[in-house]
C-alpha cells in the first residue's frame, strides 16, 4: 500500500479544508480586501498555488489508481469463491484500503474544486463591493455638487425674484401717483 502518498493526500485534504473554512468565516470586509490584495500579489502565494496544482496533478494519477485497484478487487472478489477465513478477511483488508483511497483523493480534488470557485467568487465579491464603494462616493460628491448647484440656482431666482417685485411695487407706485395727479387735475 502507498501510505506515504495517501498521507500527503490526507494532509492536503486537511490544508484544503482549514483554507475553505477560513475564506468562509465573515470577516470584516477590509480584512479580507487586504487579505485578498497580499495574496494577489505576494510571489510566496503564487509559488504555494503553482506546488498545491502540481499535487493535484498527483492526487489525479493516485484517484486513477485507486479506482483501477477498486475494480481489481472487486472483480478478484467475484472471479474467486473464498471459502478460507484468512482470505476473507485479507480481501475485506483490500477493498477497505481501495476504498478509503478512492474517496481520499475523489473527495480531495472535489474540495479543490469547490476551494478555487470560493477563492474566485469571493474575489469577485470584493471587486464588486470596492466598485460599489467608488460608485457611492461619486454618487455622493455629485449630489453635494448638485445640491450647491441648486442653492445657487435657488438664491439666484429669490434675487431676481426680490428685484422684480421692488421694480413692480415701484411701478404701482409711479402709476398711482399718476392717477393721483390726474384726479386732482
Amino acid at each position: 500500500m502507498a501510505t506515504i502518498q495517501y498521507t500527503g493526500v490526507f494532509a492536503l485534504l486537511i490544508a484544503e479544508v482549514v483554507t475553505f473554512l477560513t475564506l468562509i468565516i465573515p470577516f470584516p470586509n477590509r480584512w479580507k480586501r487586504s487579505v485578498f490584495t497580499w495574496a494577489s500579489r505576494s510571489p510566496v502565494v503564487k509559488k504555494i498555488i503553482y506546488g498545491v496544482k502540481i499535487a493535484f496533478v498527483f492526487v489525479f494519477v493516485l484517484f486513477c489508481d485507486a479506482v483501477v485497484r477498486l475494480n481489481k478487487v472487486r472483480k478478484d472478489r467475484s472471479s474467486h469463491h473464498i471459502i478460507d477465513d484468512h482470505a476473507l478477511c485479507q480481501f475485506k483488508v483490500q477493498q477497505f484500503y481501495a476504498q478509503r483511497n478512492t474517496y481520499l483523493t475523489g473527495i480531495t480534488m472535489f474540495l479543490g474544486l469547490i476551494l478555487v470557485s470560493t477563492y474566485a467568487l469571493i474575489g469577485q465579491m470584493l471587486e464588486t463591493d470596492n466598485q460599489v464603494d467608488s460608485l457611492r462616493k461619486e454618487a455622493t460628491t455629485s449630489k453635494a455638487k448638485s445640491g450647491e448647484t441648486l442653492k445657487k440656482q435657488a438664491q439666484t431666482t429669490h434675487d431676481e425674484y426680490m428685484r422684480l417685485s421692488d421694480e413692480c411695487e415701484a411701478l404701482r407706485k409711479k402709476l398711482s401717483a399718476e392717477n393721483e395727479s390726474k384726479k386732482d387735475a
